[in-house]
């Protein structure tokens, strides 16, 4: 009623030594904060763009070391800009590989070589189309092929295990149809073969120049030539390194899984090694070991690392994994970002500094644009055990006959006829906290709302 005292009361504060709610929480929010900053947020990387290829079975992808041009090959040979405008595209290729400077590309496709003058993303409409050069008809259907970063030499093997060599510019072939390796790389105009038992060396022409023994628990299926003297293969859950003019051993290193992927930067300063279990690991050309990174740190099954690229620096390695994943690490080995395709990724290539990455699976193209945050100075590394062995004797092998190659006719340049593109629309990039974050970040607030409550 008006003019009745109201009776008041009166909470007095009791001094418990302790600070107030307030003061509390601005303590706990600004430690959650200073965890965060020490936290490494991995970015969700979207791909600028993706093309898929219905019905036909990609099987292999190239970069220009620019990265202005791409080229895939999947029936026919794809050219693409970095934006993804579909420039051409022309028959045949099963695979590609690019020159360094993105002015040619071969592809192999059945029992043919094909050789590709490549368009100008840049230039004028008359100068955004390919021109096929030349072609050549091999007497057996190719199993893998490779060209040097110049475009001098094409090299590869046949179905049967036999070396076939062809000079790009003269259009002469060679091949060895008595030695038979495991699998064959290039590296300027050396030429090196590893098998469960020996290391040959090539000359230009596919004729041994040098056998060596080696011995192996199983036979190699992956090789890099780091030096102009070594040579990094798979052997089991091994990766070794050997000298390829004496098979001499210069180191080994056991990694945890078996050897399924093999890539290196250019020059050797960087070897990467993927394994069936999902880790990753980096040595440099010593066999030190850099950093390592488990991909699949729960173990499942079928999440093992099926191809990598390297940046020419090493800066940037992207992975692709065998359950959809593409993942991209920094020169730490840590996790930088990654996409989720959910297709098994077959193939993937970079631009010399990583400014591009391709990967593809069986019928879609993805191409990344990583940011030039994923990029940090290296750390020292770590160094490892070095695993010795008493080195074998060397053989000396003799020229051997060489692969007889028919040449088919040069084909005539037609006018290439655009097609509909079916990239999906351009997306940027979006920053995604890691799952550590995300805990960290709820942990904070329910504490919060916890305090409120009380």
């Amino acid at each position: 009623m008006r003019g009745q005292l109201q009776e008041k009361t009166v909470y007095h504060v009791r001094d418990t030594g302790k600070f107030p709610i307030g003061f509390t929480r601005i303590v706990l929010v600004l430690s959650i904060l200073a965890v965060l900053s020490l936290v490494p947020v991995a970015q969700a990387l979207e791909p600028a763009w993706d093309y898929t290829r219905a019905g036909a079975e990609i099987g292999g992808v190239a970069v220009s070391s620019k990265g202005d041009l791409i080229t895939a090959g999947a029936g026919k040979v794809l050219f693409f800009s970095q934006n993804g405008t579909l420039l051409a595209e022309e028959p045949f290729g099963s695979d590609v590989s690019m020159t360094a400077d993105g002015k040619y590309t071969a592809s192999a496709y059945a029992s043919s070589l094909y050789y590709f003058q490549n368009p100008l993303p840049a230039g004028s409409p008359g100068q955004q189309k390919a021109t096929r050069l030349w072609d050549y008809e091999l007497s057996e259907l190719v199993d893998s092929f490779e060209m040097n970063r110049d475009g001098s030499l094409i090299t590869g093997q046949t179905l049967g295990k036999n070396l076939f060599v062809l000079n790009t510019k003269t259009r002469e072939a060679g091949g060895n149809t008595k030695v038979h390796d495991n699998v064959i790389k290039i590296s300027g105009s050396r030429i090196v073969g590893v098998s469960a038992s020996k290391i040959h060396v090539y000359s230009s022409g596919g004729t041994v120049s040098r056998t060596s023994d080696l011995a192996t628990n199983s036979a190699p299926h992956l090789l890099v030539l780091p030096s102009s003297s070594s040579a990094v293969f798979n052997d089991g859950q091994a990766v070794r390194c050997v000298n390829i003019y004496n098979g001499t051993e210069l180191w080994k290193r056991q990694v945890s899984g078996a050897v399924t992927d093999l890539s290196m930067a250019h020059g050797g300063s960087l070897i990467v090694v993927g394994t069936e279990s999902g880790n990753i690991a980096g040595f440099d050309e010593k066999g030190n070991l850099s950093w390592d990174y488990a991909s699949n740190p729960d173990k499942r099954q079928g999440a093992g690392i099926t191809c990598s690229a390297v940046s020419d620096k090493g800066s940037i390695v992207a992975v692709g994994t065998a359950d959809g994943k593409v993942l991209f690490l920094n020169s730490k080995g840590e996790l930088a970002g990654s996409y989720a395709a959910r297709e098994y990724i077959r193939h993937i290539a970079m631009s010399s500094d990583g400014s591009v990455v391709v990967a593809a699976s069986d019928e879609r193209v993805y191409a990344f644009l990583p940011g030039p945050q994923i990029r940090v100075t290296p750390s020292p590394s770590r160094t490892g055990t070095v695993i010795t062995t008493t080195p074998a004797p060397s053989l000396t092998g003799s020229p051997v006959p060489v692969l007889t190659v028919q040449p088919a006719t040069t084909a005539i340049m037609t006018e290439v006829t655009e097609v509909p593109t079916t990239y999906s629309v351009i997306r940027t990039a979006t920053q995604s906290p890691s799952a550590l974050v995300t805990l960290l970040i709820s942990l904070a607030l329910a504490m919060i709302i916890f305090a409120r409550r009380r």
